[in-house]
């Protein structure tokens, strides 16, 4: 799997501090990805190929495999949001660190991938499970309301099928428990910051709904404005 996993990378420039207030944004003109290094957005996107249209088939697997389980202890939250810390530090010598730092605090990204999870019917153990949390909760910014839960289940199961394919099941499989780790709090990140933002912001404009589109889109979702989950 080390050939696939391009060098980790998890912010350039893709975020602006705001010096009046502990807030965040995107930087429109940079790159949407957070966290993701390319190797690991190729394999996510690899994972949720077709995994929209495949929600309408009552066929899909429904037991997770044993390489689909990942466990996320409040210490790998911690360690890898001070990878992000030291990341955005390396980029922007001057940055407001305790703004920095309040900011990924702030994110809750094991509390609500955990409640989300919970509530879609899923569990935070998975990486198929949390995969669909992560678009669900995506989808539901976008649109501005609440997916169903049988869809979501139906999208967790299309992603469990195409885990199961030999070729993506065997590069599941070469990543060591603490890459796919990296690769899930990656996607997971992803998801939590672009909300924060869009909570402290107050509005969901122009910009976010591109930036939930852009993120999205490197999970492997084509369009997360015409897909449904109602």
């Amino acid at each position: 799997m080390r050939n696939l996993i391009i060098r980790f990378r998890i912010l350039s420039v893709t975020l602006l501090f705001i010096a009046r207030s502990a807030s965040a944004q995107y930087d429109p003109s940079a790159s949407a990805s957070l966290g993701m290094g390319h190797g690991y957005t190729a394999l996510t996107q690899s994972v949720m190929s077709n995994a929209f249209a495949a929600t309408s088939k009552s066929s899909g697997a429904t037991k997770a495999a044993n390489a689909d389980y990942v466990y996320l202890g409040f210490s790998h939250f911690r360690e890898f949001e001070q990878k992000i810390f030291e990341q955005v530090l390396q980029t922007n010598k001057s940055m407001d660190k305790g703004k920095m730092r309040s900011f990924l605090s702030s994110t809750r990204t094991m509390y609500h991938f955990n409640t989300r999870a919970r509530a879609y019917g899923l569990k935070d153990t998975y990486v198929s499970d949390l995969l669909a949390t992560g678009i669900a909760w995506n989808w539901e910014m976008y649109h501005r309301a609440k997916p169903a839960k049988e869809k979501v289940i139906s999208l967790r199961n299309a992603i469990r099928s195409n885990m199961a394919k030999n070729s993506i099941k065997n590069q599941i499989t070469k990543l060591s428990e603490a890459e796919k780790r990296t690769w899930i709090l990656s996607f997971m990140y992803n998801n939590s910051m672009l909300a924060q933002i869009i909570k402290n912001a107050g509005k969901l404009g122009p910009e976010q709904k591109q930036q939930l589109i852009k993120t999205a889109a490197q999970a492997g979702v084509p369009d997360i404005a015409t897909v449904s989950l109602r």
